[in-house]
């Protein structure tokens, strides 16, 4: 399960769920509503905390944690 917590341009938290990674990145790949600059406060997996930063940055992080999840 992945947890995805950002401020909107509202500054009002927002968080969604994915329940597996393709799921996520699926989201991610139609995601035109969020502009890469969207600061992610928190990105969880099954509770572990793995990632902070800009949206834009985060598919090329989800790419390279999966691979190493997976190997």
């Amino acid at each position: 399960m992945f947890r995805l917590t950002y401020k909107d341009s509202y500054q009002v938290e927002r968080v969604q769920e994915y329940e597996d990674y393709e799921a996520l990145m699926l989201s991610l790949s139609g995601c035109v509503t969020l502009p890469d600059t969207t600061h992610i406060t928190s990105l969880t997996h099954d509770g572990v905390e793995i990632y902070q930063g800009l949206l834009g940055n985060l598919y090329r992080f989800l790419r390279t944690y999966h691979e190493t999840k997976i190997n």
